[in-house]
């Protein structure tokens, strides 16, 4: 069956092949992958939402007005301390994403919804990191957003990603079969195995003749060090220790 989603990945281009890629689940000894049960259970906007009020009472309105007040604060977290890392230097992921920044380059960002949409963006691990919190709700906790320089574009960013680090339990150093050669990706879960994003190393189209399949130098080298580094013998690491 693997191989028959990595033939099928193959011959699909961009983001599709990707994202069909990304949707395998990352790899650990001690977590075994989600049932098709429960994957269908979490996709339920009613039973998710009524989880999040704590109770089957809320209604899909107060749910509805619910989400949108998350996604406000959200989007408000931004302006929060921006520039300061006080208050989530000490999260293991932030620790690891600093630590990869120092010669990742321009990596790739992609989010498969499993509504049935992905979010993929390129951007930095060396952009200024900005910590706040969401007090209420199923998206409560710590959170950091990676937030690129401002786009020329007047309302517009050139690159922003926000991540739960409350809820992010593990972080997966993975080797991928692409369309082009290997893919090298980091893939943070929760403490369910759910995929909350993940983080590929890029091509250096520029430096190949406008084609894929060559990273830039010491891209690949300093991956595998991050690796040995932090990953154990399976590439896993538990971001709650």
């Amino acid at each position: 069956m693997l191989l028959l989603l990595v033939a099928l990945a193959s011959l699909l281009p961009g983001c599709e092949g990707f994202a069909l890629l990304l949707s395998l689940p990352a790899r650990h000894p001690a977590r075994p992958a989600p049932s098709a049960g429960r994957l269908v259970c979490r996709a339920s906007p009613a039973a998710a939402e009524s989880s999040a009020w704590g109770g089957s009472a809320a209604t899909p309105r107060l749910a509805f007005h619910f989400s949108a007040a998350a996604a406000g604060l959200l989007a408000m977290g931004a302006g929060a301390g921006a520039g300061a890392e006080e208050g989530v230097e000490e999260y293991k992921l932030v620790k690891i994403l600093k630590d990869c920044s120092k010669q990742f380059g321009v990596v790739r960002f992609i989010t498969v919804s499993p509504a049935g949409a992905v979010q993929e963006s390129l951007g930095r691990l060396d952009y200024s990191r900005v910590p706040f919190e969401l007090p209420v709700g199923k998206n409560k906790g710590q959170w950091v957003r990676l937030a690129g320089p401002k786009s020329s574009e007047k309302y517009m960013a050139s690159f922003k990603c926000s991540i739960n680090l409350s809820k992010a339990a593990y972080l997966s150093f993975d080797t991928l079969r692409g369309p082009y050669g290997p893919l090298y990706t980091m893939r943070i879960t929760d403490l369910e195995g759910e995929k909350i994003t993940t983080i590929l190393l890029n091509y250096d189209i520029d430096g190949n003749g406008g084609k894929p399949g060559k990273y830039p130098d010491g891209a690949v080298e300093h991956w595998e060090e991050m690796l040995r580094k932090w990953g154990d013998r399976y590439g896993a690491v538990s971001l709650l220790e």
